[in-house]
């Protein structure tokens, strides 16, 4: 009886849920006919954003994208920080007390200027356990912070229209003096905004700026008016130049071990060898009249042109084969491209090498990488389904404002990093860390040594790159200890005249190409130095030559034209050469034409190739002069 009940019960239970459905989906047919359709009609409409194959999928937690992350065997991705200590982020460096410096930005893609509500933050692990634990905030009401660099007692932010100096005069770890160092920076394109500030080898603080973002700027009497250029900043007389023009949108300067500016750029070729008054290939806009641009280093392409960060890694933390080589984040690729380079006469040319890190994850944006403390890589993700400026014009709201990570890519068991000053430390101790085999410890005892510029310590470094000084532990010092005592002398100020001389005669090109650069740089020089500089046009290495074309109009009483072209005619078939000597030329070829006639019969055209190519530009410009 009770199973025939129990049966019953369950009968009924069946038909009265099986009419209920049946109900539910009368009336859903009834009330919303086209809801499946509408979200068939939705989800095509969903957008693919720019330059990506297919809509990004939702966001993925930290955990979860350094689970898809791949990197070569030996290697492991870890987290440094997340949201929330880490939203929005554009900049990043790295201080003499290892701590990271972050911008970042709620306001992209903004174009108004004035005070907004991005900020700058400082991010500490204290406890060495590879996280960040310590997070504070030393800047606010600022308006996309798209560069940082710290150095000469402050803090240097690009926030345009200006550059901006910063410092914490109380010790609190929060910023109470700006200083507008100058101004006049353009938010046409605030994708293109002047960014990655980095300390030269030369002790100036440069900076880019992208081609659609028009800039001028005025000071002492100057007007620069720019779009696409490498500038730099002299840190202690302010002095604003234009060190060369060109490119697309770039974002990232790198030098490599003997000084070279390296550059990546998006839609067109990605890296550029940057050279002092050069002028290279622009994504678009005019060029000024008689340019002859110059071009990429790269024959190859990576995954897709949208490039942001370069770094040139030098730290045993890794093995050798990932040391002195330049890694790129590839922002529509998801991933860190890496090319190789190799000296092509006065200048380079590269190859790319295998993927460094994939993300598999069409939000992994890299937009800064840097060498830190311990040796490993650090990579910076502003994490986001937007890359471009397409979409964050056609959708602002749908930008994510609340996501951001750091990376440490580590090698095996690679040793946190203790903890260090280098602030605090002794200026022995600072030329000590001339020789680390870490590129991070160079660069910023570099950086100090030249602002203490102590007179005592220069002799030191002077002796350390003429080789006549020994590590304190009695090993050689590092190949390259000699190359930052050099850039730690130029940074502090004019060298020393007998040093000076010394370095012009060195067997060593490379010294010899700096010691011009420091002659122009300094551009008042003695006779003799002067006379030296003016003899190096015949100088045997394509570097030393490159520089003395650059110099050869900087430095006070040098007659340059005929020094230009005893440049040109013995640089055999250099391909860059030309191209310098060409743009420093041709501005005196309009009052001096005839000159330079007269100066050019002097070679025998069959042997100077160089000469002879350039002869076509030159009859070009002297024609126009007449016509005008």
């Amino acid at each position: 009886m009770r199973s025939f009940v129990t049966a019953r019960l369950s009968a009924c239970a069946l038909f009265l849920v099986s009419s209920i459905a049946c109900t539910i989906v009368s009336l859903a047919c009834w009330l919303t006919p086209s809801d499946a359709a509408q979200r068939d009609a939705a989800k095509k409409k969903e957008p693919i954003p720019h330059a990506q194959d297919k809509p990004p999928g939702p966001a993925l937690s930290p955990q979860e994208a350094l689970a898809k992350m791949k990197v070569p065997e030996g290697f492991s991705v870890e987290l440094v920080a997340a949201e929330p200590d880490v939203v929005n982020p554009v900049a990043m460096t790295i201080d003499e007390r290892g701590r990271f410096w972050i911008t970042e930005s709620f306001e992209y893609p903004r174009k108004s200027a004035g005070p907004g509500r991005d900020r700058v933050k400082i991010l500490e692990d204290t406890d060495q356990d590879g996280t960040v634990d310590k997070v504070t905030v030393f800047a606010d009401d600022l308006n996309i912070p798209s560069g940082i660099a710290v150095g000469h007692g402050g803090v240097w932010v690009a926030n345009a229209p200006d550059i901006l100096f910063m410092q914490d005069t109380d010790g609190d770890g929060k910023a109470d003096k700006r200083e507008v160092v100058v101004t006049g920076f353009g938010r046409h394109d605030t994708h293109e905004l002047p960014n990655s500030l980095t300390w030269g080898p030369d002790g100036w603080l440069y900076g880019l700026n992208g081609v659609f973002n028009p800039a001028h700027i005025k000071q002492n009497g100057k007007d620069f008016k720019f779009t696409c250029a490498l500038f730099r900043i002299h840190p202690r007389t302010r002095e604003f130049q234009l060190f060369c023009e060109g490119t697309s949108n770039p974002w990232g300067v790198a030098w490599d071990d003997e000084g070279s500016a390296f550059i990546s750029a998006c839609v067109i070729d990605h890296l550029w060898h940057l050279t002092e008054s050069g002028y290279y290939h622009r994504q678009g806009g005019p060029y000024p009249q008689f340019t002859w641009k110059l071009e990429s280093i790269v024959k190859h392409r990576h995954q897709k042109a949208a490039y942001c960060g370069i770094h040139y890694f030098d730290s045993d933390a890794y093995p050798a084969e990932y040391r002195r080589k330049l890694y790129m984040g590839n922002i529509h690729g998801n991933c860190i491209n890496v090319d190789k380079l190799k000296r092509d006469g006065a200048t380079y040319f590269a190859t790319g090498e295998d993927d460094f890190l994939t993300a598999d994850d069409a939000w992994f944006m890299p937009v800064v990488q840097k060498t830190g403390p311990d040796g490993c890589l650090y990579v910076l993700d502003w994490y986001d389904r937007y890359h471009c400026y397409q979409d964050a014009n056609r959708d602002p709201e749908g930008i994510d404002r609340g996501m951001g990570r750091l990376y440490r890519v580590r090698y095996k068991d690679t040793p946190r990093a203790e903890n260090f000053d280098l602030a605090a430390e002794t200026d022995a101790e600072l030329l000590e860390r001339l020789g680390s085999p870490n590129v991070f410890f160079r660069d910023l005892a570099q950086r100090l040594l030249a602002e203490r510029n102590d007179p005592k310590t220069r002799e030191l470094l002077e002796s350390i790159v003429l080789g006549e000084s020994e590590s304190s532990n009695g090993k050689v010092a590092a190949k390259s200890r000699p190359m930052h005592a050099l850039w730690a002398l130029i940074g502090g100020g004019p060298l020393d005249e007998a040093f000076h001389r010394r370095l012009l005669a060195d067997t060593n090109a490379t010294y010899r190409a700096w010691a011009v650069r420091a002659a122009g740089n300094q551009g008042k020089v003695s006779n003799e130095i002067r006379e030296i500089v003016v003899k190096a046009a015949e100088d045997e290495a394509a570097d030393v030559k490159l520089q003395v074309a650059i110099a050869a109009r900087k430095i006070e009483g040098v007659d340059a034209m005929p020094v230009l072209v005893k440049v040109l005619a013995t640089c055999g078939d250099d391909k860059l050469i030309p191209n310098i000597v060409w743009q420093n030329l041709h501005p005196m070829l309009e009052k001096d034409g005839d000159r330079f006639m007269k100066l050019v019969k002097d070679y025998d055209l069959k042997k100077t190739p160089n000469l002879a190519k350039l002869m076509p530009r030159v009859i070009g410009r002297l024609a126009a002069g007449k016509k005008s």
